[in-house]
């Protein structure tokens, strides 16, 4: 269970794009010949550092305006990363903001990267673990938080809570951050 540690610190965020290339083998099994195919899989991400307004941002959809992070969170990070390597090239855009030793992610999975059926095997795990890597190698935070919309996976909301667990993320209370009632919140400790 992650809980929210009371002391703030400060953390610096390289503004540079992050590029990191893995290869796997796979066998291609065509008429009893072996053949291996490398496939480069990469991933550019953009990060931006906005400044908050106040009125309808990431932090205030998620967590309304009384919440502590409304007053206390000066920026807001916009995260875009582009993934080659799968059946088509994947771009993930979210947006994210960093309080107390953790990451706060809005889910990229929504619009057409929305369901898990959308997906070639491993990619979404693939994706996940990426962003996970992101923000402890960037960030040096202890805990990444994802919200999820229920709004955007009205079939799937279980489907994709049960992907997120598979991967080792826990769902949170809604006591302990006091998200709107829309949203569920998932928990990874870095």
């Amino acid at each position: 269970m992650i809980i929210a540690s009371p002391a703030k610190k400060e953390i610096s965020i390289p503004l540079q794009p992050m590029t990191s290339v893995s290869s796997t083998t796979t066998n291609n099994n065509n008429n009893n010949n072996n053949t291996k195919i490398n496939v480069e899989e990469t991933a550019v991400d953009l990060v931006t550092v906005n400044g908050r307004n106040g009125q309808s941002d990431y932090i205030v959809q998620v967590f309304g305006q009384t919440s502590v992070f409304h007053s206390q969170v000066e920026e807001t990070l916009s995260i875009k990363t582009t993934r080659t390597g799968f059946s088509e090239i994947r771009t993930l855009s979210c947006e994210a903001f960093i309080h107390n030793d953790t990451v706060f992610l809005s889910s990229p999975f929504v619009g057409q990267n929305a369901g898990l059926l959308n997906w070639a095997d491993g990619e979404f795990q693939s994706c996940i673990t990426h962003l996970i890597e992101l923000a402890e190698e960037k960030t040096g935070c202890s805990a990444l938080v994802v919200s999820i919309d229920r709004h955007n996976y009205k079939d799937t909301l279980s489907t994709m809570l049960r992907a997120f667990m598979y991967l080792g993320f826990e769902m949170i209370d809604p006591a302990i951050y006091g998200q709107e009632t829309g949203y569920i919140l998932v928990g990874y400790e870095l």
